[in-house]
């Protein structure tokens, strides 16, 4: 079950799926592109499309990471595992709280696109970024990613972490620009059960480093045996 991150599309995880292969059966929650949503309301609708009949094992992507962690502390029927991938469990920007209201009028859709591709990718150069990825926030209202950019400066899902009790994987991007090496930092506060990787690559891990997350959740998961 793959929880995407800010744009709640998930069209930037199809070459990570791919490269997963047939092996797995796997499943992209998508979020409401027209609805501003918080947290709690997010988190009801992924429990909502959570299996019923298997096991599973749920990987929040960046933005969601604070949903995954706070299902996965109530350990629901069938979770073997939680994967949390440049994500976070309380807000990257602690420092920036305040500054929730003022995400009304974030500049969401007028970035420059050489900006995004700096922090997201890594790159400037927009012709190192699949076509089909620049436009994953096409389809989405500016007010539901500035409803979702608040959110996230004031979430905190770390004490949830505390109880998760199912194995983890924290997957870390070293030149993240987005979220910091803090942000891993404090989930393994949390959960210090919890085994830590560290890619090289830029916020956008899964996308720009497919094969190598897909091959680091793929042993994670085989270490899981009998339970999935």
């Amino acid at each position: 079950m793959l929880l995407p991150g800010l744009d709640g599309t998930g069209k930037r995880l199809a070459e990570f799926v791919a490269q997963l292969g047939a092996d797995f059966d796997v499943r992209i929650v998508g979020y409401p592109p027209r609805r501003p949503l918080a947290y709690d309301a997010l988190e009801q609708l992924v429990r909502a499309e959570l299996p019923r009949d298997r096991a599973y094992v749920l990987l929040g992507e960046s933005f969601s990471g604070p949903i995954a962690a706070r299902i996965a502390a109530d350990s629901p029927m069938g979770l073997a595992a939680v994967i949390l991938c440049a994500s976070f469990v309380k807000s990257p920007y602690p420092l920036l709280r305040w500054a929730a209201p003022l995400a009304a009028y974030a500049p969401v859709k007028s970035m420059p696109r050489w900006l995004r591709g700096l922090m997201l990718w890594g790159s400037g150069s927009s012709g190192r970024i699949p076509t089909q990825a620049q436009r994953a926030s096409a389809g989405v209202d500016a007010a539901v990613l500035r409803a979702r950019l608040a959110a996230l400066l004031t979430v905190d899902a770390s004490t949830a972490a505390t109880r998760v009790r199912v194995p983890m994987l924290v997957i870390c991007a070293r030149n993240d620009r987005l979220v910091g090496q803090r942000c891993a930092r404090e989930i393994l506060e949390s959960a210090p059960h919890a085994e830590f990787v560290a890619l090289e690559g830029p916020h956008l891990l899964l996308q720009t480093r497919p094969r190598e997350c897909a091959d680091l959740v793929a042993r994670f998961i085989g270490k899981l045996g009998s339970e999935i």
